[in-house]
């Protein structure tokens, strides 16, 4: 058996949603101890689709399953052999279902198939197809990408094999390996050769378990924006660790060992009874049988409804009948010499003495003729009727064994012990008398026969005894091996918990938050190894322990990342076609009303569905949302005409105001009056070129409208109350800015232009101010999708980044551009903050809420406030010194 155990996890992602399981991906492991994987070894298959066609995944899943099917049912002990045979029936099958479609729907599959059998791996692949094998310390990627060999690809001057599908005729590529503890197999799709490195890939592959490995990839590919993506991960684990190999005599050696032993009982038991069960029930086995005759059969009717049938071989001709030429010669010398046995006996010459002619026994049942052979008479038994030397006179009480004569009167002590002689007597010979009428004995033992005919030969009888003696032999080993085992488990646990504990209490102690993170990472190592013990929930004292540390870890964790939590989140209200995949673009959450009389517009909230170019009202509260400004709305001060599809809504004054988009590609400036929608040309919209018309920005201050994304690299101003007139490019001077790639707007005194890595660029006056680059924090700052910048004046406020890629907030501080907190929800919340898209802050309420357009859902929680510091620790006076009194630092709010 191997010294190492396999382990291995699957990942997938369709259309940008992870799944734990793939359809491109088939994992066969050995189930039984007989199992054809136990005997082929176990078969790792990954396809992929070339191209993006119609049933594609139908004719992976065709390909995948043709391939299994005919490497185990191959019986060929060749793994190369059997890989081979099993890629061209696959082939095969779909070069047939290939030629009876059309060209546009043809499916061309590349797979990577994996066979590890004992202390071997083979990998055969057909392209596209790619796989990394970390073996020996040495990484290989099969095929090799041209980045990992300085841009120069060798396999150019190959024949790359084709596709499965493409051609009748296929040649793939093998690959063979040693397979060692420790190393590492991914075989996944295509498109991650690209952006995998060789760097990050040795350091993925020497993960300690499968499903980080998986896990990684996974998000390896959100961050590149892949929307496709499959593969698998087998790993190789050494069964006993280090120490159990170098010290095999130690402790931790003998119960490493005797652990395994135990495994490996309990498995072999647990396949045994699988097995078992087709040979102590023969009606399964007789089931299992005919299944498989059943299913033999179909297989030929259908081979044969698919094949012409051949012609009937010829009739013979007819063979003559024989000649008859009489009696042998030997039968003729025989015939002459039983003609002269009479007259020998006449002559009295002694004839040759016949063997006694042997009965068979089924003349004593009846079969045959009593007129042909007598039986001999049955042997008389001779019965004896003497007594035998137990049934004598008994012996008279002079016949001591020393010859002397016992005396008459019976003494005081035989007296006493007379009763109880009497009773052994009658015992005695009761059981001499039963003795006596037993049968005598026979030569051969009682058997129970079988009805039928005596004299055929029968069977050994299966040994059930033996078989229950060894089944519960093998019982209460695998008992007292798992009691020994969950002892042993509970010490590690044990042990783990208080390592853990001490990596706990070392990072409120660190010196500064350099020290406190690389503590706080060792803790999250402990922690980790804490729970993968898997025994932690045994006792209640060791889940107390655990659910304290784990308090401790996620409040320093909070204190050193700067992480809050939105604990009370509700739905304000969900889109009118979410189950259709309807979201939300932006929302607008009114201020308070100061100095303003007419407050209706004040009680709703305002969000907008740019897809589908509709803005929707809900009541402040929550609620339904309902229609508020159409596509269809009729412009009646333009002349009827409609008012086309909402690219952008802001907050001007007192109300809600939005800019649409008429069939005439020309922009119009929407707002209320009264309880009706007026609309006004924006002078010179005719002209603008928005890169993408989904991602016009507009942004109000002090009436004046700003525009972002309507011309490229400029932000346009219109006048208040006078839309109509011509824009002006309120940028003059852009530094060392570029405004070209800035995907949101904001306007307090000052202009903010949101970049994609999270920069923001900050104008001022018309010219280039500075610029803010996002802080360092874990994870970084990659990609980010709006933004939200709070304060009336560029004096006050912060800034709110939206990250949706790692599903946070990101709250930095507006002069300096330092972080304040990182707004999440809990890993155990019914929410995800995947598809989130646009924050707002009310800050009318005595504690700010803040309000998230999620997908199709509008949330709110109240604002949290910046977790505290950690505690430092007192710095100690130096000898000599004289000793100043030193203030602890409070937590700061």
């Amino acid at each position: 058996m191997p010294p190492y155990d396999m382990q291995s996890s699957q990942f997938g992602l369709v259309s940008g949603i992870q799944q734990a399981q793939s359809d491109m991906v088939l994992a066969t492991e050995p189930s039984a101890l007989f199992a054809p994987e136990a005997r082929k070894g176990r078969l790792y298959i990954v396809a992929e689709t070339s191209q993006d066609v119609p049933r594609s995944a139908d004719a992976c899943q065709l390909v995948i399953n043709t391939i299994r099917k005919a490497f185990y049912s191959d019986r060929s002990y060749s793994v190369t052999s059997s890989l081979r045979k099993a890629i061209s029936s696959a082939n095969k099958v779909l070069y047939e279902q290939n030629f009876n479609t059309s060209s546009g729907k043809r499916a061309y599959i590349g797979v990577s198939c994996i066979v590890i059998k004992d202390h071997d791996v083979y990998v055969a692949q057909t392209q596209p197809a790619q796989t990394y094998l970390l073996a020996d310390g040495k990484l290989r990627a099969m095929p090799m990408h041209p980045s990992w060999n300085d841009g120069q690809d060798g396999t150019t001057a190959l024949l790359t094999p084709g596709a499965i599908g493409s051609s009748l005729t296929i040649e793939p590529e093998f690959y063979r390996a040693v397979l060692h503890p420790g190393d590492t197999i991914v075989a996944c799709s295509s498109n991650l050769a690209r952006i995998l490195g060789r760097d990050q890939m040795m350091y993925l592959l020497r993960s300690i378990n499968t499903s980080e490995i998986a896990e990684h990839l996974l998000d390896v590919c959100k961050q590149n924006a892949l929307p496709e993506a499959h593969g698998v991960v087998v790993s190789a684990r050494a069964r006993l660790s280090t120490t159990a190999q170098t010290a095999p005599l130690s402790r931790s050696g003998v119960s490493e060992r005797g652990r395994v032993l135990f495994q490996d009982i309990g498995n072999w038991v647990g396949r045994m009874t699988g097995e078992a069960v087709l040979l102590v029930r023969p009606d399964q086995r007789d089931k299992q049988r005919k299944a498989e005759i059943r299913q033999e059969h179909g297989q030929r009717e259908q081979a044969q409804l698919a094949q012409v049938p051949d012609e009937p071989p010829p009739m013979p001709a007819p063979m003559p009948m024989p000649l008859d030429i009489g009696d042998s010669l030997d039968e003729r010398v025989e015939q002459e010499r039983r003609e002269r046995q009479p007259v020998r006996a006449q002559l009295g010459r002694p004839q040759p003495r016949q063997a006694e002619e042997e009965l068979p026994p089924s003349v004593l049942l009846g079969e045959g003729e009593y007129g042909q052979v007598t039986p001999p008479p049955p042997r008389q038994r001779r019965v004896d009727l003497s007594d035998t030397p137990d049934m004598g006179a008994p012996r008279n009480r002079t016949s001591a064994s020393d010859g002397r004569a016992l005396p008459l009167e019976p003494t005081l002590g035989e007296q006493l012990m007379r009763p109880f002689e009497k009773v052994g007597n009658t015992l005695t010979g009761y059981n001499r008398r039963r003795r006596l009428r037993r049968p005598p004995p026979s030569a051969m033992p009682k058997v129970r026969r079988r009805p039928g005919l005596s004299y055929r030969r029968e069977g050994p009888p299966f040994p059930w005894l033996l078989l229950l003696l060894l089944v519960l032999s093998v019982a209460l080993l695998v008992v007292y091996g798992k009691g020994l085992m969950d002892r042993q488990a509970k010490q590690e646990a044990t042990r783990l918990l208080q390592q853990a504990g001490t990596a706990v209490a070392l990072v409120s102690t660190a010196p500064d938050d350099a020290s406190a993170q690389v503590q706080l990472d060792k803790a999250a190592e402990a922690l980790a190894l804490v729970r993968a013990n898997g025994v932690v929930t045994s006792t209640a004292e060791n889940q107390q322990e655990y659910e304290s540390l784990q308090r401790q870890y996620d409040l320093a964790l909070a204190a050193i990342q700067k992480i809050s939590y939105l604990d009370d989140m509700t739905e304000v209200a969900r889109h009118p076609q979410a189950s259709a995949g309807s979201t939300f673009s932006s929302i607008v959450v009114p201020p308070a009303p100061n100095g303003i009389t007419n407050t209706v517009g004040f009680d709703s909230i305002y969000a907008l569905d740019v897809n589908q170019g509709a803005l929707y009202r809900l009541p402040k509260q929550g609620g339904v949302p309902e229609l508020y400004l159409t596509p269809d709305t009729q412009a009646t001060n333009l002349g009827g005409a409609p008012a086309g599809k909402t690219k952008a809504i802001a907050w001007r004054t007192d109300n809600i105001v939005a800019v649409t988009q008429n069939p005439n590609n020309t922009f119009l400036y929407a707002f209320r009056n009264g309880n009706d929608w007026n609309f006004s040309n924006l002078g010179g919209s005719e002209e603008w070129q928005p890169p993408d018309g989904n991602r016009l920005r507009l942004a109000t201050y002090e009436g004046n409208l700003y525009f972002l994304n309507a011309i490229a690299g400029q932000v346009l101003k219109y006048v208040s109350g006078r839309p109509a007139d011509l824009y002006t490019p309120w940028i003059t001077d852009f530094g060392q800015s570029k405004a070209d790639a800035a995907i949101d707007l904001a306007v307090d005194g000052k202009v903010y232009l949101l970049q994609p890595d999270g920069r923001i660029d900050i104008y001022a006056a018309n010219v280039f101010e500075r610029e803010l680059t996002p802080p360092s924090m874990k994870p970084p700052v990659a990609v980010v999708t709006s933004f939200f910048v709070t304060g009336a004046s560029p004096d006050e406020g912060s800034i709110f980044l939206v990250d949706t890629q790692q599903e946070r907030i990101i709250q930095i501080d507006k002069h300096t551009g330092a972080l304040i907190q990182q707004i999440k929800v809990r890993a155990d919340s019914q929410v995800r903050l995947n598809t989130l898209t646009s924050v707002y802050l009310d800050e009318s309420a005595p504690q700010p809420v803040i309000y998230l357009a999620n997908g199709g859902q509008i949330l709110k929680a109240t604002l949290p406030n910046p977790p505290r510091v950690l505690q430092q620790p007192k710095p100690q006076p130096t000898a000599g010194a004289e000793s100043a009194p030193t203030v602890e630092p409070t937590a700061a709010p």
